[in-house]
C-alpha cells in the first residue's frame, strides 16, 4: 500500500508540473487583448462541457468538472457556462485558469465529494 501511494504522488506531481510548465509556455502566446469565446456544447443527455476558444483558436476543452476526483461531467449548461466564464476571467486577468473545490462551491457546481 504505500508503495501504490509513493508511486501516485509521484504520479500526480508530474502530472502537475507538465500542466503548469504547458500553461506557461501557452501564456506566452496567449496576449491581454487576445479576444476569449467560451462555446458551451452538450455532450449526452444532462452532461455538458465548455470550450475556450482565443482568436478562433481553441485552447481549452473541458468535458469533466475541473478540480474533482473521478470523471463526473457538469450537469446542466448553466453549470458549465458558470466554470467557462470563471475561467476566461481568469485567463483574461493573467492567472492560470484552475479551478478549486471552493469555487466549485461557491458557484454551486453539482459534483460528488
Amino acid at each position: 500500500m504505500k508503495e501504490f501511494l509513493k508511486y501516485t504522488i509521484v504520479f500526480i506531481t508530474i502530472v502537475t508540473g507538465v500542466l503548469v510548465l504547458s500553461f506557461f509556455l501557452q501564456k506566452e502566446t496567449l496576449k491581454n487583448d487576445d479576444v476569449y469565446t467560451l462555446k458551451i456544447n452538450e455532450r449526452a443527455e444532462k452532461e455538458w462541457y465548455y470550450e475556450v476558444y482565443s482568436d478562433s483558436k481553441l485552447i481549452i476543452k473541458q468535458e469533466t468538472i475541473p478540480g474533482v476526483s473521478g470523471i463526473q461531467h457538469f450537469k446542466s449548461k448553466e453549470e458549465a457556462r458558470k466554470i467557462g466564464t470563471l475561467v476566461i476571467t481568469k485567463l483574461k486577468s493573467g492567472n492560470m485558469p484552475m479551478i478549486s473545490l471552493n469555487e466549485l462551491k461557491k458557484y454551486d457546481i453539482t459534483f460528488k465529494k
